[in-house]
């Protein structure tokens, strides 16, 4: 991987305050300039009150260091992607950061060998550091900045966009166990209904469905309807009479809940993560045959138990039909935002774009704080064009999204 060849400039949007920092030493500047670098002056105030309560210590930085990053010829990772590293690393362990420079001279510290390269095209240059790499068991891993990034550059020493992020496994989360489930002690039974034989009900309902999380970890979907089956069907005969109870029901309906819910963080733990095509497939095919392995395996089961479990399923399938269909449309953005020609391009038209007179119509029904609402959006297009321009990643987009959700219709 031949940094020198790089094409594509560094796309975090926060690189600039981040670079004045590296090159001149301002020292106090980091602690306003934690996201988008839009924050308000009371959000900024609010920083300097909480501030971290533990001073800095280079030892635990340097034991960071060495935990999180390793020495890789022809790999290169941005200054401010490092720093903003480094960032929430002190603010998870409530320690006070260094400022940029002093953080550079820890670097230099952990490895000395290290060099820095200016890299990027049309003004848009931004300082690397040259020969070290995020290591694959980091929190941090990026295939970008990663030895495994290294085979996915051509003979050109152009980025493969399409190959920027970690192809995620559903094995990497070999081991998770499910969260507890409804514990009889706690639960009201009716006298009819005996403790004894509901408790037993949901351990052995525990363990289906902790069978049901492994084989999905595993990606053995298929062996999911035999489960299923041989689970409800071959349930003892002294049990089938507490199956039909609205207080049972309603526990199936929450560990249902319980366990759809870890699926969904195994298989898809965020939308902006890459997932194999294979795997997105599979998983839309389980969305789909879900429902009829549930009616085949629930034939004969009382009614409600039926309901419930068809009505929990049916949800559930429609979160990974969603998930996946968001998940496609993150990988073609990021694949669109990353091409700087694209961006460059949509810049130019999203500056052409005559927002007064749209913001005129938009507010001419308006009655009150006409001149309120026309900032704000002013100060949003701003905002956008700000990301357009420093050709931000998607993280960048979806953060600033959320904060104008927030701004605009929670508050």
């Amino acid at each position: 991987m031949h940094c020198g060849l790089l094409e594509e400039p560094d796309m975090d949007s926060t690189e600039s305050w981040i670079e004045r920092c590296l090159n001149e030493s301002e020292s106090k500047r980091y602690s306003s300039h934690t996201s988008l670098g839009n924050m308000s002056n009371d959000e900024h105030e609010e920083k300097e009150n909480n501030r971290a309560t533990k001073p800095h210590s280079t030892p635990a930085t340097l034991e960071w260091l060495e935990e999180n990053y390793e020495i890789a010829e022809g790999v290169c990772i941005p200054r401010s992607a490092l720093y903003m590293h480094y960032l929430d690393f002190s603010e998870k362990h409530d320690t006070q950061p260094v400022n940029a420079a002093s953080f550079g001279k820890i670097i230099r510290q952990q490895f000395p060998a290290l060099t820095t390269r200016r890299l990027g095209t049309r003004g848009q240059s931004k300082y690397h550091y040259y020969g070290i790499a995020v290591k694959e068991t980091s929190p941090y891993y990026d295939v970008m900045y990663s030895k495994k990034g290294a085979a996915w550059v051509n003979e050109t020493g152009k980025k493969e966009v399409t190959k920027q992020t970690v192809a995620y496994s559903p094995r990497s989360k070999l081991g998770t166990l499910l969260p507890e489930f409804p514990n009889v002690k706690d639960l009201n039974l009716p006298a009819s209904l005996p403790e004894e034989r509901v408790s037993t009900f949901i351990m052995m309902y525990r363990t289906h469905c902790q069978r049901i999380l492994d084989t999905v970890i595993r990606a053995n979907f298929d062996e999911v309807q035999s489960f299923l089956l041989h689970f409800w069907q071959g349930m003892p005969p002294h049990m089938l009479p507490v199956l039909g109870s609205t207080t049972v029901v309603n526990i199936v309906g929450v560990c249902d809940s319980i366990l759809y819910k870890a699926i969904s963080g195994v298989l898809m733990p965020t939308v902006l993560q890459a997932l194999p095509d294979s795997l997105t497939q599979v998983i839309r095919k389980f969305a789909k045959q879900l429902d009829e392995w549930l009616k085949i395996a629930l034939h004969d089961l009382p009614e409600n138990l039926r309901n419930i479990k068809f009505e929990l399923s049916r949800r559930f399938s429609q979160i990974l039909k969603r998930q996946t269909s968001l998940n496609h449309l993150c990988q073609a953005s990021r694949t669109v935002i990353n091409s700087a020609d694209i961006t460059f391009q949509m810049l130019e038209d999203w500056r052409n774009v005559d927002l007064n007179s749209i913001t005129k119509q938009t507010l001419y029904t308006m009655e009150d704080s006409q001149e309120e609402h026309r900032q704000l959006i002013m100060h949003l297009y701003q905002e956008f064009d700000h990301l357009l321009e420093e050709q931000s990643p998607i993280e960048a987009y979806i953060e600033w999204l959320d904060s104008m959700v927030d701004r605009c219709v929670v508050k």
